[in-house]
């Protein structure tokens, strides 16, 4: 039986914005008041977006930013690879 939750986590990983949104500047800084949002509208938790990454294998969350556009929410993140390389990236964080 597949996990429901790690399905819909690794569907929302692979969804990556369009170039508009990952240029945009509308980013909530405060995580107190980010933790509301992802509450209120039901996103996929950088906790939940953490585990999926590691155990996929993708690497370890070192850096996440919630931000918006026109398309919706998304993260930008930064992510330490298995051998150590950073790399980031922009992935929604469309409701579960």
């Amino acid at each position: 039986m597949i996990d429901l939750r790690r399905a819909v986590i690794a569907a929302a990983a692979a969804v990556f914005l369009p170039c508009a949104a990952a240029r945009a500047d509308n980013c909530v800084t405060d995580w107190g008041m980010a933790g509301q949002i992802v509450r209120q509208q039901n996103l996929v938790t950088v906790e939940e977006m953490s585990r999926s990454l590691a155990a996929d294998g993708i690497g370890k969350l070192v850096k996440t930013t919630l931000c918006r556009s026109e398309a919706g929410y998304f993260y930008r993140l930064v992510i330490k690879s298995p051998t150590g390389e950073l790399r980031t990236t922009v992935m929604t964080a469309k409701g579960r």
